[in-house]
């Protein structure tokens, strides 16, 4: 159960890094491109 509940957490808290890091990217192809 503890790890079933640590997996949701790691995934979820890899999805907001990655998610932060693809907007990061995008903003600066962005301000780039300006």
């Amino acid at each position: 159960m503890w790890g079933r509940r640590l997996l949701w957490f790691v995934g979820i808290w890899a999805a907001s890094i990655l998610a932060l890091g693809v907007v990061a990217m995008i903003l600066r192809a962005v301000l780039k491109g300006v």
